[in-house]
C-alpha cells in the first residue's frame, strides 16, 4: 500500500492565530499516538500570521480515514469554525518516483 500525504491549507480569522496554535498544540500527541501516522506538523506563513500549512502523512489510506473519525478529530473539526475563515484546505499529493 502506498502512503497518504496531505497538504492542509488553513487561515484564521485575525487575532484568532492563538486558537489554532492551541488547538494544534493539543492534537499534536494524540495525532501522533494514532496508528499509521508517519508526521503531523503545523508551519506558520512567513508572509501572514494567520496563514498556515499543515503537512500529514499518514502509512495507509485506512489509517488516514481511522484518523478523521476519532473524538478527537470529530471534537476539533466542532471547533475550527469559531476561529477559521472557512474549512481547511486538503490537498492529496502523489510522489513522484524517478
Amino acid at each position: 500500500m502506498e502512503e497518504v500525504s496531505l497538504v492542509v491549507m488553513i487561515e484564521v480569522i485575525p487575532g484568532q492565530r492563538d486558537a489554532q496554535l492551541d488547538l494544534y498544540r493539543k492534537l499534536k500527541p494524540l495525532v501522533d499516538a494514532e496508528p499509521g501516522c508517519l508526521q503531523y506538523t503545523l508551519f506558520a506563513d512567513a508572509a501572514n500570521e494567520n496563514r498556515f500549512v499543515l503537512l500529514e502523512k499518514w502509512a495507509t489510506q485506512s489509517a488516514l480515514d481511522a484518523h478523521d473519525v476519532t473524538e478527537h478529530m470529530i471534537a476539533a473539526d466542532a471547533l475550527t469554525p469559531t476561529f477559521r475563515t472557512g474549512p481547511a484546505r486538503v490537498i492529496k499529493m502523489s510522489a513522484i518516483t524517478a
